[in-house]
Parts: structure tokens; C-alpha cells; sequence
């Protein structure tokens, strides 16, 4: 039986991909029983990501130091990544599933055909952005909110529905630029609304 092994292409995301992707791992691992005893502390990664966040956001308004200083925390980020993948392949050793688990990809895994659940886009211009999802099938319309923050809003009562769509894809235009946002989307059906789904961030350019 071939063995399954962690594929690093986490470090080719984007920067503003990367925080996403590591706050999903440091999620999966947190209270995880398979991993008691990481390499990198999870406390770690989740300050990484932030912090790359940061400075993503910061190099925005231009200026070489602080384009430099986001480039350093994106190595430190990749390097303590791939820290914790080793870490994973070692406690996997060859389990794709635990590998998954923990919120990495397969190395020889095959690329879905089917889209994500829901994706974020930047649009065209400033203070845009295009959402898309997955069909439900017999749904109505699409309702799709947001809300603004380091953290997405605990409360229904505190996010914004921005529109309501009988499509599964909408843009959303006058956009506040450099602003962290969460976006997030439901079906709506005869019988009533779906649960929305795990919240989505991007920062809006």
C-alpha cells in the first residue's frame, strides 16, 4: 500500500491565501488527540498569521520597508509551516486521512473537479469583490452577508446582507479598500434558510 505524503504547496499561495490556510490548520490541530505534542506551537502559527496579515495590509500604502518587512514574516510564516507539515507526515506516517486531518493536502492528491464550497475574489476595481458557491439544489435565492473585524461577528444580528441572488455567484462593489472583511452565504429553499456556511475572509484592495 503506497503512502501518503504532505505536499508543501502552501507555500505558493498567495499572501493573503495564507493566513486562511493556516488558521484552518491551527483549527483541525487545536484539541486534536492525534496531535498532543507539535513541533511548532499552534499559539505560534496563529501569530504568524496575523502578523502576516498585518503587513500585508501595511505594504498596501507603499514604501520599500514596509514591502520588506511583509516579505520576511511571509518566510518566517513558510518556514514554520513546514515545520509543522513535517511534523504532520511524521505523525501520519503514510495516512492520507490524518494528513487531511490536519488540514494539508495530499501530495499525490487528485485535484477536484468541482468548485469550493464558496471562494472570495478580488473584482476588477477597487472595492470589489466576487463571490461564488456551491448549488443547492431546489434552492430560491443565495443570501449573501458580510461583516468587518480581525475575528468574524459571533451575532446574525451584526453581519450585513449585502444582496440576495438567484444565482450561485454575485459581485459586491463599494467596498471600504484595505479593510479586512468576512463574507458568508445560505440557501434559501421552500422549506426554509440553510445554515451558513464557515466564514470567508479577504482583504478588500
Amino acid at each position: 500500500m503506497k503512502k501518503e505524503k504532505v505536499v508543501f504547496d502552501f507555500t505558493r499561495l498567495p499572501i493573503v491565501q495564507k493566513g486562511e490556510f493556516g488558521r484552518n490548520v491551527v483549527l483541525k490541530m487545536t484539541n486534536n488527540a492525534r496531535f498532543g505534542n507539535p513541533d511548532v506551537a499552534l499559539a505560534d502559527i496563529d501569530a504568524k498569521n496575523e502578523l502576516l496579515e498585518q503587513r500585508s495590509i501595511l505594504s498596501l500604502s507603499g514604501g520599500k520597508e514596509a514591502t520588506a518587512l511583509m516579505h520576511q514574516t511571509e518566510a518566517e510564516w513558510d518556514d514554520l509551516m513546514r515545520k509543522m507539515a513535517k511534523y504532520v507526515d511524521r505523525i501520519a506516517d503514510g495516512d492520507g486521512a490524518v494528513i487531511l486531518n490536519a488540514g494539508f493536502n495530499l501530495a499525490k492528491q487528485a485535484t477536484p473537479s468541482s468548485r469550493p464550497e464558496f471562494s472570495v475574489e478580488l473584482g476588477d476595481k477597487s472595492g470589489t469583490v466576487a463571490l461564488r458557491r456551491q448549488k443547492v439544489d431546489s434552492a430560491k435565492s443565495y443570501i449573501w452577508q458580510y461583516c468587518i473585524g480581525d475575528t468574524p461577528a459571533a451575532a446574525d444580528s451584526d453581519w450585513t446582507t449585502a444582496t440576495v441572488s438567484v444565482k450561485v455567484s454575485t459581485e459586491l462593489v463599494g467596498l471600504t479598500p484595505l479593510t479586512k472583511y468576512w463574507f458568508r452565504s445560505a440557501a434559501v429553499l421552500s422549506s426554509g434558510t440553510t445554515a451558513y456556511h464557515a466564514p470567508v475572509m479577504h482583504v478588500v484592495l
